[in-house]
């Protein structure tokens, strides 16, 4: 297997694991929508970052979650513009 082959590969791999990643999140938000909450100042913007890092935030789960799947969908970008380049 070339190089290309192993990118398309790794590319394919990541989408795959990304629209598992929204199944799962898809269905789990079913009953209750998830509402993220928009700041306004820095000092929230602050606050909400030290939940995040204590894991103290309301829907702490979910909402690393959907952080998961969203750096997912970025590095399986790069790497199908990676394969579709080289």
């Amino acid at each position: 297997m070339n190089a290309t082959q192993q990118k398309i590969q790794t590319a394919f791999a990541a989408t795959l694991a990304l629209l598992f990643g929204l199944t799962l999140t898809l269905v789990s938000c079913k009953e209750k929508p998830i509402v993220i909450e928009k700041h306004d100042t820095v000092g929230e913007k602050v606050e909400d970052r030290i939940k995040d890092g204590l894991d103290a935030r309301p829907n702490e789960k979910v909402r690393d979650a959907v952080e998961d799947i969203e750096d997912a969908a970025k590095e399986a970008r790069e790497d199908v513009k990676d394969a579709v380049n080289n």
